[in-house]
């Protein structure tokens, strides 16, 4: 008996792009926690800390807005194949 030709689970894209958003998400935390516990108590802007808070803080938003890209081109390109098919029965 034949398998159905479906996939199953997510896409590579989607999943690509709900890891990256994790390890974002990970990193802006980790940026605030360092920002409040260590740098905070610093007297310096350019303190190693302070800088590791900044750059975990960069990175974690960078990576949640690639991963938004990410998932926002997948909608649309299911959009996209969405309205180019041919209608049903017609």
């Amino acid at each position: 008996m034949r398998t159905p030709a479906g996939h199953a689970g997510a896409p590579p894209i989607v999943r690509l792009a709900a890891g990256l958003a994790a390890v974002g998400a990970v990193c802006f935390a980790a940026g605030l926690v360092i920002a409040y516990f260590i740098a905070d108590h610093s007297s310096s802007d350019s303190s190693p800390s302070s800088l590791m808070a900044i750059g975990l803080g960069s990175a974690g938003i960078l990576l949640l807005l690639l991963s938004a890209l990410l998932f926002t081109g997948h909608g649309l390109g299911l959009l996209w194949r969405y309205l180019r098919r041919p209608p049903r029965g017609g």
